[in-house]
């Protein structure tokens, strides 16, 4: 069972109300945490849920902010929702990243990675004996050593914030303005802000088993930007490819998850690696979500 210190550790007061939400869990199964891009909630994880395998447990994570029951204004800083992320999983799911236990796996899209991403960094902080039950998948976003150069998204006026979300990521559709209301609007923003400010600054390698999904009609990242997801790993990397835009749980679910299935299924345990040296950020720009 992993053991977080106490600046990571779980605080009863401090993780009410839990950030994870169960879809289905069943007895023994290897269990997938889905995160969310910017200004997700559960409800974008729920079609994806329905369409992975029925033998995975499945669980999604609200933020908060982002849901009438979760209260609280959102969070902008990365590495806090992580450490309150990994406190509430080793609370729960502990026996899941035991040598014999059956796996974990981060799933995240575009914000949603990076989140996942130092959710792993926490556990793996917390006890790298973790990493060969771990497993994070990532798309739609930059890999973490690649900071932004743009302007930034999240103090655009409303109107032109809404503009660039649908030229740069297709979202979500031409409804977007009467869906984001003044709580979906500032857990957005929130969230973008999250993914502007955040450098990886001196970080561990990351040890568990990565798997990069490039979306080859998402313009927002590149493929050179997907396999610099190399850069911040020190354990095994896969690189797969998959027809999609930016939001895939949603526009292209069958194919997502059938993807997914085959990533998640061998739950190969991770040969053990020495620890390496912290390292600093990249300079090298892209646009990110």
């Amino acid at each position: 069972m992993i053991s977080l210190p106490s600046t990571v550790r779980a605080d009863p007061e401090a993780v009410s109300p839990a950030l994870l939400r169960w879809v289905r869990r069943p007895a023994g199964a290897a269990t997938v945490i889905c995160f969310p891009h910017a200004g997700g909630s559960v409800l974008s994880c729920l079609g994806l849920a329905a369409a992975l395998p029925a033998t995975l447990a499945i669980a999604t994570v609200e933020l908060p902010g982002h849901a009438p029951d979760v209260p609280g204004a959102p969070e902008t800083d990365v590495r806090l929702l992580a450490a309150r992320l990994a406190g509430e999983i080793t609370g729960t799911l502990g026996a899941e990243l035991a040598p014999e236990g059956a796996g974990l796996t981060l799933l995240g899209n575009s914000f949603g990675a990076l989140l996942a991403f130092e959710t792993a960094l926490a556990l793996e902080r917390a006890d790298a004996a973790c990493a060969p039950r771990l497993h994070l998948v990532v798309s739609g976003f930059r890999a973490p050593s690649r900071p932004p150069f743009e302007a930034p998204l999240h103090l655009l006026p409303r109107a032109v914030l809404l503009a660039e979300l649908r030229e740069c990521f297709g979202a979500v559709g031409p409804d977007l303005t009467e869906l984001l209301g003044p709580r979906e609007e500032a857990a957005l923003r929130a969230d973008l802000e999250a993914c502007e400010t955040y450098r990886l600054g001196d970080a561990p390698a990351l040890r568990c088993a990565v798997s990069v999904i490039r979306l080859t009609a998402d313009p927002s990242v590149s493929a050179e930007e997907c396999e610099a997801w190399r850069e911040v790993c020190a354990g095994p990397v896969r690189n797969r490819v998959l027809d999609a835009g930016h939001f895939p749980w949603s526009g292209t679910t069958a194919a997502f998850a059938r993807l997914v299935g085959e990533l998640v299924a061998p739950a190969r345990p991770v040969a053990a690696v020495p620890a390496l040296a912290g390292r600093s950020a990249l300079s090298q720009p892209t646009r990110q979500s």
